[in-house]
């Protein structure tokens, strides 16, 4: 009788253990599933906010075609009188909120050298956003026919994040010094029909400053794509020369006149002159160049 008690005492204390072992797994579980939710939310809550941020740079690009049709009073005043407000405004008021069309007349017109800094990195900032949003919501079938720059370009600036003021302080320091690149570039959807890389093809890049002015792909049995900044900008790289890592890339940079020389060959004269009497280019050291031939 006695052996038969302790044996039920024995089972007894197994079993509250086992329950007390069971209710601290299921604590730590509950505790897990708290965590991930709250971390669901914040990215739920982030998505959101980038929704809106493209939505608003959509917008403001439907603004900008809406605009482009009508004669704007303010501009009739003269482009001096523009920068000069827009410099004073640009005190009182966050980059942030001002339109597509705002930052372009600035860029175009202004001759203030840290109000062109700001708004180009104001103007980029937005490419990034609205470019991450649509990567993200890509479809996964989706060809990267959109892909503006090669991977080992997007790939380092992923790895490699810039400190969000190195454009504005490049164009204040480097005095817009010219540099041009030429590295292989091959599209997701050739990579397969072509996986020994015997069609591999060739992104030239002319960076004015810290900025994209003109771009090149050039893929074997393809036409030509010659970019423009202004006229090109959703389809043209939108990050900084810093954020590239192309500087840091063995036998990337290549003289001027390498650039130039396959620039003209590919009619990109002609589409940068084109561009400038449509008013579509932005100013940069490539049209004040073609200008000054052209005179």
């Amino acid at each position: 009788m006695e052996m038969k008690r302790k044996q039920e005492e024995e089972d007894r204390k197994k079993r509250a253990e086992e329950e007390k072992a069971m209710q601290a797994e299921l604590e730590v579980q509950l505790a897990l599933e708290r965590e991930e939710q709250a971390q669901r939310a914040t990215m739920l809550e982030q998505e959101r906010r980038d929704r809106e941020l493209a939505m608003r740079i959509a917008q403001s690009e439907a603004e900008l075609i809406s605009e482009e049709g009508q004669t704007d009073a303010s501009l009739r005043r003269g482009p001096q009188v523009q920068a000069t407000k827009a410099a004073a405004g640009v005190k009182k008021h966050d980059l942030s909120k001002w339109k597509y069309a705002e930052l372009r007349d600035v860029i175009n017109t202004s001759c203030d050298i840290e109000l062109l800094a700001a708004c180009r990195e104001e103007f980029h900032r937005r490419l990034k956003v609205y470019h991450a949003w649509k990567s993200k919501n890509r479809k996964r079938n989706d060809d990267g026919s959109d892909q503006r720059a090669p991977k080992s370009v997007t790939d380092y600036a992923e790895q490699n994040p810039a400190p969000p003021t190195t454009g504005q302080h490049q164009e204040v320091t480097m005095n817009r010094q010219q540099r041009y690149f030429r590295i292989p570039f091959i599209r997701p959807a050739d990579q397969y029909k072509d996986p020994h890389n015997k069609k591999k093809g060739w992104w030239y890049a002319h960076f004015d400053g810290p900025w994209i002015a003109r771009q090149m792909e050039l893929h074997p049995d393809k036409q030509p794509i010659v970019l423009v900044a202004g006229k090109d900008d959703m389809e043209m790289c939108e990050l900084s020369l810093e954020e590239t890592g192309l500087t840091r890339k063995r036998g990337a940079e290549i003289l001027p006149r390498q650039f130039e020389e396959i620039w003209e060959r590919c009619d990109g004269m002609q589409y940068l002159k084109k561009a400038i009497e449509n008013k579509q280019a932005r100013p940069t050291y490539a049209t004040a160049m073609l200008q000054s031939l052209l005179k």
